[in-house]
C-alpha cells in the first residue's frame, strides 16, 4: 500500500491509467457518433473525419517527487447534424474524473451562427451562440438548459475600434447572475507587446445600493525566439505581480515549459502528446 498522497506512477498504474483513458474516449466516442449528441438527428460523414489524442504531464519537475501529475485525452468525430457539418468531442481528465468522461460537446454552424452545446453529465447543459454582423461585430450569448428550462447566462460583444489612429479591441460583457460587466480594452503596441485595460463593475455597494467598480491593466509579450521555442510574459505594474513562460517543443520529444511567476517559485513541467 502507497503512504497517504503518494501517487502511484509505477509501470503497473501508468499502463491501466492509459488504457483507461484510451478505453473511456474510444466508448464515448462511438456512443455520441451513434446517438449523435444525445437525440439530435444525426449521420456520421460519407467520409468520416476523427482523431484523437492522449496528453501526459508531468508534476514540477523542479521538486523532489517527479510524478505524473495529469492524463488527459480528447476524442473528435464529424457528423451531420440537420444537414449540416458538425464536431462531437469527448473530453477525458483524471484530476476531474478519474472514472469517466470530464464532458462531451457538439459544436458546428446553422447559417452564420456557430454552437456548441456541451455536457458535464451532473448538471446542465451548457448552450454556446456566436455570429458577426455584417459590420464585423462579433456578438455572443451563453446559456444553461436543465430540465427543459433554459436561462441566459452572459452576453458579450467585440469589435475593433480606431482610437486616436491606434488599432484597439473593445469588448463589452455581462453576466447576469453576478450582474457584473465588464469593459475590456486591448492594443497591440508593436513587436510582440500587447497593453490590455480592464474595467468591470457589480451590484453591491454600500448598504446593498450603487456600484463596486475597478479598473486594472496589464502588459503581454509573446515571441517566438527560434522553431518551437517561445516566451510570454504577462505584467501588472499596479501591484507588481506577473509570470514569465518559456515553451520548448523542439529540443526534447515533449513540451517542455519554465514558469517564472514574480514572487514565486520557479517551476518546470513537461507534457507528452499521442495521436491516434
Amino acid at each position: 500500500a502507497l503512504p497517504a498522497g503518494t501517487t502511484d506512477v509505477g509501470p503497473s498504474a501508468f499502463k491501466h491509467s492509459m488504457m483507461k483513458a484510451v478505453l473511456l474516449l474510444s466508448c464515448a466516442g462511438t456512443a455520441l457518433a451513434a446517438r449523435g449528441g444525445g437525440g439530435v438527428v444525426a449521420a456520421v460523414a460519407s467520409k468520416p473525419a476523427h482523431h484523437g489524442s492522449i496528453e501526459l504531464i508531468s508534476g514540477d519537475l523542479c521538486s523532489a517527487e517527479k510524478t505524473l501529475d495529469n492524463i488527459k485525452g480528447k476524442w473528435s468525430q464529424a457528423l451531420k447534424v440537420l444537414g449540416n457539418e458538425a464536431t462531437v468531442t469527448a473530453e477525458y481528465d483524471r484530476k476531474d474524473k478519474r472514472d469517466f468522461l470530464k464532458q462531451a460537446s457538439v459544436s458546428g454552424a446553422i447559417d452564420k451562427i456557430k454552437y456548441e452545446l456541451t455536457t458535464r453529465f451532473n448538471g446542465p447543459l451548457d448552450v454556446s451562440l456566436e455570429t458577426t454582423t455584417d459590420d464585423g461585430t462579433k456578438i455572443e450569448a451563453d446559456a444553461e438548459i436543465e430540465r427543459l428550462a433554459t436561462r441566459l447566462t452572459r452576453i458579450a460583444g467585440t469589435r475593433s475600434v480606431s482610437i486616436r489612429d491606434q488599432e484597439c479591441e473593445l469588448k463589452l460583457s455581462h453576466e447576469l447572475e453576478t450582474s457584473e460587466s465588464k469593459l475590456r480594452l486591448s492594443t497591440v503596441l508593436g513587436s510582440g507587446l500587447k497593453a490590455v485595460g480592464l474595467l468591470s463593475s457589480k451590484a453591491g455597494g454600500p448598504n446593498g445600493g450603487g456600484l463596486v467598480s475597478s479598473l486594472s491593466y496589464e502588459l503581454e509579450y509573446d515571441t517566438v525566439l527560434t522553431e518551437g521555442r517561445s516566451l510570454s510574459a504577462k505584467v501588472s505594474p499596479a501591484d507588481g505581480t506577473g509570470n514569465v513562460e518559456y515553451t520548448d517543443s523542439a529540443t526534447l520529444d515533449a513540451t517542455v515549459t519554465a514558469a517564472f511567476p514574480f514572487g514565486g517559485a520557479p517551476s518546470v513541467t513537461a507534457k507528452r502528446a499521442f495521436k491516434f
